[in-house]
């Protein structure tokens, strides 16, 4: 399969950079992209470490990152993150599945200017996409759009206090609890703050035990559900999500 360097680069093509996809699909998309004459893969492909630790720039355009959520596998929120600071101008291009309103708003927050859905891939179209980008535009589906700008018009707080207005979490605990509501894996939230994914496991099993929740999907239920019960002093239960905990698996 032909690599284009950068001495064999024409200045007038896009250059592409693609990290994080299947190798069948990767090497799929080379052989797409040769017969396109104004989009052109750069060397090395597919190598994200090369991407993320280099000592120079590639001289690229656009990064087309595939985000995979598998285990053992860097997410595009994390990649996005650990970039270079000379990659902070080059637009990036998300390849991922069927993604929901949560992964969406995390992407563009960590600076993806489109997100193109694999489930609908059609190589016209990303090609389209690709261009569109490197002219400066914003490119998702028009539903994602949408949520993405009623969810910055209408902010919604992860701070969980108690009746008292004493929060319940640690700073760092709610830290934590925020990236999480953005859907990101523990691995994508130890790149973010620079800590170990055991310290995550254990941010999120003390945030569990707080908020009187089992998992990840609750307790960010719980802190994005208003609450206006409030409990007398004497009468207050151990853990102050317990109530509304079983409110969430009956209506799950």
């Amino acid at each position: 399969m032909k690599r284009v360097t950068e001495e064999s680069i024409s200045p007038n093509v896009i250059k592409v950079f693609v990290a994080n996809l299947p190798v069948m699909l990767c090497e799929l998309l080379q052989g797409a992209f040769e017969t396109v004459p104004d989009i052109q893969i750069v060397a090395p492909v597919n190598d994200v470490l090369h991407l993320v630790n280099a000592t120079r720039p590639l001289p690229v355009d656009i990064i087309l990152i595939g985000s995979s959520m598998m285990e053992n596998t860097q997410g595009a929120v994390s990649i996005l993150q650990s970039l270079p600071d000379f990659y902070k101008n080059t637009r990036v291009v998300v390849l991922t599945q069927d993604p929901d309103y949560a992964e969406v708003i995390s992407l563009f927050r960590a600076g993806a200017k489109g997100i193109f859905g694999s489930a609908d891939l059609r190589f016209e179209l990303l090609c389209k996409c690709i261009r569109c980008v490197h002219q400066g535009q914003i490119w998702a589906k028009n539903e994602l759009l949408a949520h993405l700008v009623s969810s910055l018009s209408h902010p919604r707080s992860t701070n969980v206090i108690d009746r008292h207005g004493k929060p319940l979490l640690t700073t760092r605990e709610q830290q934590v609890l925020h990236l999480l509501s953005d859907g990101l894996s523990n691995s994508e939230l130890a790149t973010i703050l620079k800590l170990s994914e055991h310290t995550i496991k254990n941010h999120l099993f003390r945030i569990y035990d707080k908020l009187g929740v089992s998992n990840r999907m609750e307790a960010v239920l719980y802190a994005l559900t208003p609450r206006d019960v409030h409990y007398p002093t004497q009468n207050r239960p151990s853990h102050p999500a317990s109530s509304n905990k079983i409110a969430i698996i009956k209506t799950a």
